[in-house]
């Protein structure tokens, strides 16, 4: 009984007294990652109440784009990218700080990254086929379990009524099958390409 009590307690120091590396490792290097992107790129873009708040985050290039609708039709689009850096320099960077540092906060990490922030105004009317466009999909908040391999990429989507009811989906970025959440990743995709129009005519 006395021997099993020993190992017993040896089992539990070692548990409390395992060395800070092997603590560290548990920590995911891409939920760390995300986490980053989290604080990087904030989701309250608003600069005043609002009635209608789209926001999309892209893992490939490590970009938010978002579409404000204010009351009376008054709309911005918020653009926010990496400041000299790509998405790999940047899982690069958390990995290296990570391997330097494995108790680091991610506060800090995000201090050794620059954002690079616009806003261009539209109007709600500019925007509206599009958006009807994401009417047109039907999704469900219960959607098909896919295992993402290789180079796969993610994109998340916010879509906010004025703070009163709000959905986020993160779904594969580039999967042509035919679920519900590819239609919204392809939706994603046009978005986009529809803003940048926008935004080259307007610089």
């Amino acid at each position: 009984m006395t021997f099993r009590n020993t190992t017993a307690c040896a089992a539990m120091l070692c548990l409390l007294f395992a060395p800070a590396k092997l603590v560290a490792q548990q920590r995911n290097l891409l939920d760390v990652r995300d986490h980053v992107l989290d604080l990087i790129f904030p989701l309250n873009v608003e600069s005043k109440p609002y009635f209608l708040k789209i926001i999309l985050r892209f893992d490939s290039d490590a970009s938010q784009l978002a579409l404000v609708v204010y009351p009376g039709g008054e709309s911005e689009i918020v653009r926010s990218t990496l400041d000299s850096m790509n998405a790999r320099d940047l899982l690069q960077l958390v990995s290296k700080t990570l391997t330097e540092n494995p108790h680091i906060n991610e506060e800090e990490i995000v201090a050794k990254v620059k954002v690079r922030t616009t806003r261009f105004p539209t109007q709600y009317k500019t925007m509206e086929p599009i958006l009807n466009d994401l009417r047109s999909i039907r999704i469900s908040p219960f959607l098909n379990t896919r295992i993402g391999l290789d180079e796969v990429t993610w994109c998340d989507f916010w879509f906010d009524t004025g703070g009163q009811e709000s959905v986020h989906y993160k779904v594969l970025g580039n999967s042509t099958l035919g679920d519900a959440q590819d239609s919204l990743a392809r939706w994603m995709t046009r978005f986009r390409a529809t803003c940048e129009g926008l935004v080259n005519r307007k610089s």
